[in-house]
């Protein structure tokens, strides 16, 4: 499945198991994996990011465990999911997690998030863990800014 599509299910085109299978020799744990990933891209505003994609096809079972983990960030509880994701960018950013940027403004954006809350998120970051936060997030931000932009632009039309 490429990263923001649909999942293509347990089978390749020749019918057979694209992935290793479990000990009982199903697809099992793929189709699990294809349905937590699945899942996961509706809560997300229908993206998936590039790693867990990787993840669902390399080791299905995390991609299901990542699924219950991430429960927290998709629900609204006291704090909604807007502003969970814009918590989770700035901590990817002071992790120094590059390929983590875009994935997570992506979804605080499908979530509402406008492009000041964004870099607002990456202020915090910055406070916390100095300019190389925002230094290594530059790539990601500047895609995920110029779609906001351009979807602006879009509705405006």
């Amino acid at each position: 499945m490429p990263c923001g599509q649909n999942s293509k299910g347990c089978s390749s085109p020749d019918g057979k198991c694209s992935i290793p299978k479990t000990n009982d020799g199903s697809c099992e744990s793929r189709e699990r994996a294809d349905k937590a990933v699945e899942d996961m891209k509706n809560c997300m505003g229908g993206y998936v990011p590039c790693a867990l994609d990787h993840i669902r096809q390399y080791h299905p079972d995390l991609a299901v465990t990542i699924k219950e983990m991430d429960k927290v960030l998709m629900e609204d509880g006291a704090l909604d999911r807007k502003t969970k994701r814009l918590i989770a960018l700035a901590c990817v950013a002071v992790r120094m997690c590059e390929d983590c940027i875009y994935p997570q403004a992506r979804v605080a954006a499908n979530y509402g998030a406008t492009s000041e809350e964004i870099i607002e998120a990456m202020h915090v970051a910055v406070v916390v863990g100095g300019v190389p936060s925002w230094s290594m997030a530059k790539r990601g931000l500047t895609q995920i800014l110029e779609e906001l932009k351009n979807e602006e632009a879009e509705k405006s039309e």
